[in-house]
């Protein structure tokens, strides 16, 4: 079995234990096992999968769903309407959950450790995924890596400055974040970057806090008007030795 296919078959294990005995996975986490890489992955695919429980349970349903859907139904009962299959009140409930999530994500000034908890989600699913660097990039990590400075406060970039240069742009609450990674010394960093300003200031200051997820460690911090997330999957010492 190669990594492609073990992969296949663990993105449908699930890490509550209900699986480890399925012989359907029994070679693919034999694999695991024996892949540090693949191990690696699938830590990380267990961590978005945990995330994403915890946030499916914080989710509220709009007050009022169930008695509107209900009496739709039974309005629909003594009249006909294009909305009487019950697959159409399903695609109406799960509309309205998601737009009360949104709008209650999207109300609120995310915090700092929010910014930091979606840098670790999104290098959690995403890495080997990244885009080529551009020479811009490439001339970045270089002066990055050579430098043997605390990253803190030393990094000298703006949003406008990473838009420029073509560093991959994702989206979270609405905002725009830049991510690039760089080595130093050996360790892969992945460095997450976004205007403070569209954070909680009281959440956010110059001195670098600490966060881990699983096999993940980040460091946040504030400078030059960006808020700067590090994120190794190397331990926390490597992350310590460059804040």
């Amino acid at each position: 079995m190669n990594q492609h296919e073990a992969k296949f078959l663990l993105r449908a294990f699930r890490p509550d234990g209900q699986d480890a005995r399925d012989p359907v996975f029994a070679e693919a986490l034999a694999a695991a096992e024996n892949d540090p890489r693949l191990k690696a992955w699938l830590e990380r695919e267990e961590l978005f999968d945990q995330a994403m429980r915890g946030k499916l349970r914080e989710v509220q349903p709009p007050p009022g769903l169930r008695e509107a859907i209900l009496a739709g139904s039974r309005v629909s009962r003594r009249r006909p309407t294009w909305w009487k299959n019950p697959a159409w009140l399903a695609l109406a409930a799960a509309i309205a959950i998601t737009l009360t999530v949104t709008l209650r994500f999207r109300s609120v000034t995310p915090s700092a450790r929010e910014f930091t908890e979606f840098a670790l989600q999104d290098l959690a699913t995403t890495e080997g995924q990244h885009r080529g660097r551009t020479p811009d990039v490439a001339q970045l990590q270089t002066r990055l890596a050579s430098s043997s400075r605390p990253l803190p406060g030393q990094t000298q970039l703006s949003a406008d400055e990473l838009r420029r240069m073509g560093c991959r742009a994702v989206t979270f609450a609405g905002h725009e974040v830049f991510e690039f990674c760089f080595q130093r010394n050996g360790t892969t960093y992945h460095l997450y970057a976004m205007r403070s300003d569209e954070l909680s200031e009281a959440t956010l200051n110059a001195k670098a806090f600490l966060t881990s997820q699983g096999i993940l460690n980040a460091a946040t911090w504030k400078e030059a008007g960006l808020a700067i997330a590090l994120v190794t999957d190397e331990g926390m010492p490597a992350l310590q030795r460059v804040i």
